[in-house]
């Protein structure tokens, strides 16, 4: 029977598992957007910026494992998605971009129409794959092609471009042709690694004496046989900014998260480990001192990495051994091949240097911990960013999901806000976004309607986002949001005036509490210290979106000169 082509990628969505939709109405986008409301398993969310809808449905998959979709009208609203697609890119996450250009018979050559782009040009460095559909019967192959280039391998985003006349094309398609299940593309996971080199990595480890697991965002969702390996080998571990939570921060085997800013132990267990297992970890510059992870891999330090895409493993440094595979599948096998092992139950000198180095490790880490506590205690007339980030952290209820924005504000949230398990704290570490926090806590809140948001930011990043605050609430969105507000851009100011000048860094002046107001929202702004506790119940309280606009003042975090230090080339 005929059947027009919105309906047709409305049908493609549901029967891949994909329900959630994101980004601006357009004209040209009508056939869809019919589509899509009258889908009963469809839901839309209409945003005030594209590039708000593609991080939207980047939080999707990042939170769910499961991609959403964002949709552009062509032209500007095809530019407007790019900050969201480069984020979901750079940070491997998965998407479905769907772009309208215009009609086919005035591209290829373009003729000079109203909005003409070449959208697949533009959006393809942002993106895994993309294409553009020329006819309406071709959309289920196109759809399932953009799904398994999506999922397969290291996730990310993936755009379809479809010319105005292809979306309103009417096709005759039978009831079963516009369905594509993801199975039918996609290689169901988990995928497990050789057992030959499964065997022999286990070998190395139950022989480390100085033994570090890194949990990467490729481990995330393998909290389970993360911990058990690390439990049965008795070893030192950490997480990367994307694989926050796959370690609880009371675990006894914790040190630090999120690379080189959780601490002086977590740089030093990179660098003195005699084996590290790196699970879904890139060793981006969050790892590194001097413009080179701390981890060195061969031939100083037996380096045994597991990543689901083969090309990633040895590329940042060389390896001992790769483990191609699905991260819990693989973390699975170590653990079992652990417990046939000999040498990890009886090596008693092997057993004692770990418990004795993992001590040491703990020492320094709680050090760390007293050094940020002395830092929170400053009762100074305005607020030190520690003392507020150490009672988020304590106000924060424990099953709540919590969003880390902004550039040096999200260091104290890293430092200070208590995490216990994976898909609950979520931190754009591969582009650094500014801004993508609002239109991720708008997700969490769509996702979770019964859990706490907590979205904490910055003033600068707050701008470049603080409009899907209407989103919010249109949708009733009911995060909490919380401004870190120093007024002004508090790194670069700071950077500016080390050396010698300050020039555009001013942000003073804002009451982000009355924008907020303005768009029908709770809001708050708090001065002093004893105003935080009573006004984030009464947030929690209010049936409206909620922002806490709290004055700080800029400190530098503790770990920030090894920040710096990551992307410094040393003087030779």
């Amino acid at each position: 029977m005929p059947i027009d082509a919105g309906h047709v990628l409305a049908n493609l969505m549901s029967s891949a598992g994909i329900h959630h939709i994101h980004g601006v109405a357009g004209g040209a986008l009508g056939p869809l957007l019919r589509a899509i409301g009258e889908h009963p398993e469809l839901r839309y969310i209409g945003t005030r910026h594209e590039a708000a809808g593609a991080l939207m449905a980047t939080a999707v998959y990042q939170a769910t494992g499961v991609p959403a979709v964002c949709i552009a009208e062509q032209g500007p609203g095809t530019h407007n998605l790019m900050a969201g697609l480069g984020s979901a890119r750079a940070n491997n996450l998965a998407l479905v971009a769907i772009t309208v250009s215009g009609h086919s018979a005035d591209t290829s050559p373009g003729r000079g129409a109203l909005m003409q782009l070449d959208a697949v040009d533009a959006l393809r460095p942002l993106t895994k794959w993309n294409t553009q559909v020329r006819d309406a019967r071709r959309l289920p192959e196109a759809f399932g092609t953009a799904l398994r280039h999506a999922l397969t391998g290291t996730p990310g985003p993936v755009h379809l471009d479809i010319p105005r006349d292809v979306l309103a094309a009417s096709v005759d398609f039978g009831a079963d042709e516009s369905a594509v299940t993801r199975a039918a593309f996609v290689s169901p996971r988990p995928a497990v690694a050789d057992p030959v080199a499964v065997a022999d990595a286990a070998a190395l480890l139950a022989r480390s004496r100085r033994p570090l697991v890194i949990a990467g965002g490729g481990a995330v969702g393998a909290d389970a046989p993360f911990r058990r390996l690390v439990t049965q080998l008795g070893a030192a571990a950490t997480t990367t900014q994307s694989g926050i939570g796959v370690v609880a921060t009371e675990d006894p085997a914790f040190v630090g998260h999120g690379g080189v800013i959780g601490g002086p132990a977590v740089i030093r267990a990179m660098r003195e480990a005699d084996l590290v297992l790196a699970i879904g970890c890139r060793f981006s510059s969050w790892l590194w001192q001097d413009g080179a992870p701390v981890v060195r891999g061969e031939p100083e330090q037996r380096l045994i990495q597991v990543d689901i895409e083969p090309s990633v493993i040895g590329h940042a440094r060389p390896v001992s051994i790769g483990l191609v595979g699905d991260a819990t599948a693989v973390l699975a096998q170590l653990g079992d091949a652990l417990t046939q092992c000999h040498d990890v139950q009886e090596d008693s000198a092997a057993s004692s240097a770990r418990t004795d180095w993992l001590a040491s490790l703990r020492e320094e880490y709680e050090a760390h911990l007293t050094e940020l506590d002395k830092l929170a205690a400053d009762t100074g007339p305005v607020m030190h960013p520690a003392a507020l980030a150490k009672a988020l952290g304590e106000l924060i209820p424990e099953e709540s999901l919590v969003v880390y924005d902004g550039g040096h504000t999200s260091f104290w949230s890293n430092s200070l806000t208590p995490t216990h398990s994976s898909r609950t704290r979520f931190h754009e570490a591969g582009m650094a976004q500014l801004g993508f926090g609002l239109p991720y806590a708008n997700t969490l809140a769509a996702l979770n309607p019964d859990r706490t948001v907590v979205h904490i930011t910055g003033d600068g990043s707050i701008g470049f986002t603080i409009q899907e605050l209407d989103t919010a609430r249109r949708y009733g969105l009911h995060a909490l949001h919380v401004v870190h507000n120093n007024e002004a851009w508090g790194v670069i100011r700071a950077s500016q005036q080390h050396s010698g000048f300050e020039l555009g860094t001013e942000l003073a002046g804002t009451d982000y509490a009355a924008v907020a107001r303005g768009f029908g929202c709770h809001g708050e702004r708090i001065e002093t210290w004893d105003e935080l506790a009573p006004a984030w119940a009464r947030a929690l309280a209010s049936p409206l979106p909620a922002l806490l606009d709290v004055r700080v003042r800029f400190e530098p975090h503790p770990m920030f000169p090894a920040f710096g230090a990551a992307t410094r080339r040393p003087v030779r």
